[in-house]
């Protein structure tokens, strides 16, 4: 039988963009985030060297050992699934998961206030006190709530709570706004934690590319790096908390320990611009 004969060979391409860098599950292979918004992606090696001389001290060769890669991005949107792989955790996902809220709601002509969710807590202790807010903005004096002024009219002091109607009750002198905080559910919420012990776990990558042909441009071939073995650093996160932040990530590329000649990636580069 005869061998095919191939032409597509690519070497020296234009690269236009990284598409997606895709993190995947080592041991189920399941999609665990993906980011499309790649800014200053960089892939480097490294390596140990030693240096082998003679007697007189003249260099015969050296020997590269170690070798290590890291792979670094920036997206240029604040990810959700990013930060919980940084933070070691996963991404929780549920309608009923309570959260704090914070409102600042205007007492009304009948000594009453309004919430906009049901507050949830103890029973009968959702909310524990109340900042009045003064003409000039500041904090002025603080409410609590008592037993007495949950079963009527609030005494001196304190606040009366009901909770199922999402209504606060205030003595008579009480005007203007008071501040609240206060754990409701709101809705479909997300929630990613960082704690103090979150180690990230070991992912593998596929970071998806686009090449130009230099001669003619017309010609875009799919490119994909294929790392079977990475882990993010998590020793310097920072997420810049403006409209204009960047969410940056590093991964640490790890071969495998006990398989010797383990590949840090794979380059490959195919004429099928729709892979």
């Amino acid at each position: 039988r005869r061998n095919k004969i191939m032409s597509f060979n690519a070497n020296e391409l234009i690269l236009e963009k990284i598409r997606a860098v895709e993190e995947y599950d080592l041991a189920t292979n399941e999609l665990v985030g993906r980011y499309t918004q790649i800014e200053s992606p960089s892939l480097k090696t490294a390596a140990t060297g030693t240096t082998v001389t003679d007697a007189m001290g003249a260099e015969i060769t050296t020997f590269y050992n170690a070798q290590t890669g890291t792979f670094d991005f920036t997206n240029s949107l604040f990810s959700l699934d990013l930060a919980a792989s940084q933070f070691g955790t996963v991404k929780e996902i549920a309608a009923d998961m309570k959260r704090p809220v914070s409102e600042t709601i205007t007492v009304e002509s009948d000594h009453t206030a309004k919430l906009k969710y049901i507050p949830v807590g103890t029973e009968g202790a959702e909310i524990t006190s109340v900042k009045v807010i003064n003409d000039d903005n500041t904090f002025g004096k603080t409410y609590t709530l008592s037993t007495a002024a949950s079963a009527g009219t609030p005494t001196d002091g304190t606040f009366a709570l009901d909770a199922d109607s999402k209504t606060l009750t205030f003595p008579a002198d009480v005007t203007g706004r008071v501040f609240v905080r206060y754990d409701a559910v709101t809705g479909n919420t997300v929630k990613v934690t960082k704690s103090s012990d979150g180690i990230p776990k070991v992912r593998s990558l596929l970071v998806h590319a686009l090449f130009h042909d230099p001669c003619d441009t017309n010609l875009v071939y799919a490119g994909v790096i294929s790392i079977p073995r990475a882990q993010i650093d998590p020793s310097a996160v920072e997420l810049a908390l403006t409209s204009e932040g960047k969410h940056a990530a590093s991964y640490k590329l790890q071969k495998s320990y006990c398989d010797e000649n383990a590949k840090l990636f794979d380059i490959f580069v195919s004429d099928d611009s729709a892979a």
